[in-house]
């Protein structure tokens, strides 16, 4: 009789026409692991990892050894073949299910594998069957009903990855071909998804619209954004928002908003000045701060000059935005407006910036009718809009002021494609001597003077953040009796992002609102790249698609979105151009801010490190 072991979903064990699936906890968890490695051997340090999170034992061994004379006796065919489950003597267990067996992840890996094939060879519609039988495979999350240790948790975080990602490319195929009508047959399945999973649902709009059911796109969208807020505090993100805008854009436009009525005789109405003022040692970024400095106040054409300000996270762009503009204050008199998009939705945004024109006026509560009012208030003047923390697929051109004369300035973490933007300027990382000098000026010149090999290694491990430069000056202001050498003891240690006090989470925020631009898929790989990545250096494609086991276009991909949102460099090509020879590197201090955001949290962790690494990203 055929044994079928099926994991994606509940597991279920079938033995002919009989479901033997065992019931006992352990019995589970440890053939969840066996038929996820089905053909490797598993080692017996492992299943004990697994099963008690210890190192394995002469007791555990036994107990081991029982668990699996069960699985035996459950999994064999027949008297002849009583070792399905063999044993490696001193090494560990090995799970054959034979030529007949049956295991689903492997065939839904099959049937992945040859859908990217078909797909590589233009063949869209093949493929969207055969992703359509993968995805038939998958009856929920992977392992949903079992106990999971760290090893099951990391099988089932990527075979998960895979299973969403099939999904989507599903999805995604079938509106290629225009067929909206197969993506809503899927309605059931998507809105059963973790609500980050925000490709499904976003696809799942765009097919709504293209049935002419813009209502129920639009219903989705708002549920959905209600969920997200709900249970993260955050709003939908760039995949969700994009397509909204996609649907959204085909509607009629909405009815002109009444004309501001005229301001009371009598009232004084000042410019507003909302730029916080510089409140730290401003060094570097010369030549940067030039051609910003240029691009922003030069004589204006026919639309505001919109410079967006470009760095990795760290790297000081709020510092840099904040001191450009009190630089250029003089070229924009009429007022100065700054908001952070990480804490506030454009729509909100516009209500505070109409507010700090005229407090005197109602706030529509049409986001249109917020644009046209905030045109109408700064039109003809010379108005400087800041954003902070602005990400791909916001709607930036919504908080354009309404004039030529006016302009914006943007900190971004990643490159952006609006095409509000007139120009853009990346910030570097800063050099060894001005990291110096801005820990000298923190620090005091004396005190790094007398240690100055530590000051050195302090500035190395500073990785040209200024942000992390930063939190050095704050921990030795604080720690005043400490010397260099204990302090780059403190920074270095493998919990440091955690030990430190509040700047350390400065780092960590940063970090984590860059991920924010990840889809799921994205952020599982990267989460997967911190847990398996080597140490210092770089890996490559090569590297990336054998541990994450995904193809070396899909490994690529996954990199080259790290830099686009700057969580990785690539390093120049030798002379082998090969994909699987291009490497990149990610920064230390980037793969420990990950390891904390998706570390638990502890009885100790202090209520504001819960709150800096809480996961409320994608």
């Amino acid at each position: 009789m055929t044994v079928r072991i099926k994991v994606l979903g509940p597991l279920r064990v079938e033995h002919g026409d009989e479901v033997v699936t065992p019931s006992q906890p352990k019995l589970r968890q440890l053939l969840g692991l066996l038929a996820i490695n089905a053909g490797t051997v598993v080692r017996t340090e492992t299943i004990t990892e697994e099963l008690w999170g210890s190192e394995p034992c002469a007791k555990l061994a036994r107990i081991v050894q029982t668990y699996v004379s069960q699985l035996r006796k459950l999994l064999a065919s027949s008297t002849s073949d009583s070792y399905v489950l063999a044993h490696t003597p001193r090494v560990g267990y090995v799970l054959h299910l034979g030529p007949a067996g049956y295991l689903d992840a492997e065939h839904f890996l099959r049937l992945r594998d040859e859908a990217e094939h078909q797909l590589a060879t233009g063949e869209t519609e093949p493929a969207a069957e055969t992703l359509l039988a993968a995805v038939r495979l998958c009856r929920g999350e992977v392992l949903a009903d079992v106990s999971l240790g760290p090893v099951l948790h990391t099988h089932k975080s990527r075979l998960d990855a895979s299973r969403v990602a099939v999904l989507d490319r599903y999805l995604r195929a079938r509106l290629e071909l225009g067929q909206a009508e197969a993506v809503l047959a899927e309605t059931d399945r998507v809105v059963r998804e973790d609500t980050r999973h925000e490709e499904l649902y976003a696809n799942l709009m765009r097919a709504f619209a293209a049935v002419g059911q813009r209502a129920e796109a639009t219903d989705l969208f708002h549920d959905l954004r209600k969920k997200r807020v709900r249970e993260s505090g955050l709003e939908p993100g760039q995949a969700v928002r994009a397509a909204f805008q996609q649907v959204i854009s085909d509607e009629p436009a909405e009815p002109a908003a009444p004309i501001a009525p005229p301001r009371p005789t009598g009232v004084t109405v000042e410019a507003p000045a909302q730029i916080p003022p510089d409140n730290v040692a401003f060094i570097g970024f010369g030549a940067q701060l030039d051609a910003a400095t240029s691009a922003l106040t030069r004589a204006r054409r026919t639309r505001p000059a919109t410079v967006a300000v470009v760095g990795a996270p760290g790297a000081g762009t709020s510092t840099f935005c904040i001191h450009l503009a009190n630089r250029t204050g003089a070229a924009f008199p009429d007022g100065r407006l700054h908001a952070d998009l990480a804490a506030a939705a454009p729509a909100e945004v516009l209500a505070g910036f109409i507010r700090a024109f005229r407090a005197d006026l109602s706030i529509p509560d049409n986001v249109h009718e917020r644009v046209r009012l905030f045109r109408r208030l700064t039109a003809g003047k010379r108005v400087l809009v800041v954003l902070d923390n602005v990400r791909e697929g916001m709607d930036v051109a919504a908080l354009q002021p309404g004039s030529p004369a006016g302009g914006m300035l943007l900190g971004c973490s990643s490159r952006m494609s609006d095409a509000t933007i007139t120009a853009v300027v990346e910030l570097p990382r800063l050099g060894g001597g001005e990291l110096y000098e801005l820990l000298s000026a923190g620090i005091g010149r004396r005190r790094v003077a007398r240690e100055p090999e530590a000051a050195h290694s302090l500035v190395a491990w500073c990785s040209g953040l200024p942000l992390v430069a930063a939190l050095i000056v704050s921990l030795a202001r604080l720690r005043p009796h400490w010397s260099l050498s204990r302090l780059l003891h403190k920074v270095t240690s493998p919990d440091s992002l955690v030990e430190l006090p509040t700047g350390t989470l400065d780092l960590v925020a940063s970090v984590q609102r860059s991920t924010m631009a990840l889809g799921s898929v994205e952020w599982t790989g990267l989460v997967q790249l911190e847990r398996q990545h080597p140490g210092p250096g770089s890996i490559s494609v090569d590297w990336t698609a054998r541990n994450l086991d995904i193809s070396l276009p899909a490994a690529e991909s996954l990199l080259e979105r790290l830099v686009e949102i700057r969580l990785a460099d690539p390093v120049p090509p030798g002379r082998n151009l090969s994909q699987a020879s291009y490497r990149y590197r990610i920064d230390p201090l980037y793969l420990r801010a990950v390891r904390h955001l998706t570390a638990p949290a502890t009885p100790g962790d202090s209520p504001m490190y819960l709150a800096a690494v809480a996961p409320t990203a994608s």
